[in-house]
């Protein structure tokens, strides 16, 4: 465990730039390489049943190959274990964080509902309750995914994609795998890390699009003062209409996500384009270092709105270590 958090800790050093580590060429060329296997949560209740299942689901459709294998974490630790050369893998935190599994939602079957609504074979009443889901609380329990392949005995650590938390839905696969997809493409090129990551060409890229924002994270007072210039700019949308956006790539848009940066070391908020998943601001997330519940409504401050959008605060949070 010791040599494992070395290891990512000078990843982190060396590799980190905005908000996750850039691969190094060669890794992302074996990883390109190789058959892809996918960890699944244990199916301890029909929440982490429902997750799964949109999981596979959302591989099958989003990534390149679709000889993708799926194991529980035992199966996943015995091929880390095996040290094999065959495949790339991509393990995940083992289980939901225990502020999850306390949640009502968990327990009686409505969080299962809602996940289960954006799956292609949801049901009337699963597709009622994404229509009716909404943010109340935010549960920021550190969740990762991280993507190694073996090179002779040596593991070698490709990337790791974090989320607020476990608690996931359909749109947060899709980001999952277009962020890996991106990430490979680009280091498997020798795109240079300042290249990916470019503060100037980001921000232009994000003023041609429309904000999608969320109507949850913010109070019906708070959103009245964001900026009155960028009014063209973002409208409101509700969970349902937030998702779709996602999951079918629509042109135009962009939406805000809540992430843990290794970079900034914190959780923060990042502004993502639709049409094809790439990261174009990251920004302060009020602050929120540490786990917790908070209302997900005070995640974002109405006035870093304007700020995601600004060229010298991009640069002050790419350059920041």
């Amino acid at each position: 465990m010791k040599n494992t958090l070395t290891i990512i800790f000078i990843l982190l050093l060396s590799h980190t730039q905005a908000q996750y580590i850039y691969p190094d060429q060669e890794v992302a060329v074996l990883v390109n390489n190789k058959e892809l296997v996918v960890q699944l949560l244990p199916e301890s209740s029909g929440v982490e049943k429902a997750l799964n299942k949109v999981l596979r689901e959302t591989f099958q459709e989003y990534w390149p190959s679709k000889n993708v294998k799926y194991m529980f974490p035992k199966g996943i630790k015995a091929l880390l274990k095996s040290k094999t050369q065959k495949y790339a893998i991509l393990t995940q935190t083992e289980s939901l964080g225990k502020q999850i599994k306390s949640l009502s939602a968990y327990a009686n079957g409505s969080m299962e509902q809602w996940i289960l609504g954006a799956s292609k074979e949801a049901t009337p009443e699963q597709k009622d309750a994404l229509v009716n889901f909404n943010y109340e609380q935010v549960e920021l329990e550190y969740h990762e995914h991280k993507l190694s392949v073996f090179d002779g005995k040596r593991e070698k650590i490709a990337t790791i994609i974090t989320f607020a938390n476990g608690n996931l839905g359909k749109h947060d696969y899709v980001f999952l795998c277009q962020q890996l997809r991106h990430l490979l493409k680009s280091a498997a090129a020798g795109v240079p890390i300042d290249e990916f990551w470019n503060v100037e060409d980001n921000i232009k890229a994000l003023r041609k699009t429309k904000y999608s924002l969320l109507e949850d994270y913010f109070k019906e007072e708070e959103a009245a003062q964001i900026d009155k210039s960028l009014v063209n700019l973002y409208t409101f949308v509700p969970f349902e209409a937030y998702q779709k956006i996602i999951v079918e790539k629509t042109q135009g848009r962009s939406y805000p996500k809540i992430i843990f940066s290794f970079l900034h070391g914190k959780f923060m908020w990042v502004m993502v384009r639709s049409s094809d998943g790439r990261i174009l601001s990251i920004n302060s997330c009020n602050n929120y270092k540490f786990t917790g519940s908070y209302p997900v409504d005070e995640m974002i401050r109405s006035g870093d709105v304007y700020k995601s959008m600004d060229t010298s605060i991009q640069i002050l949070f790419n350059k920041y270590r």
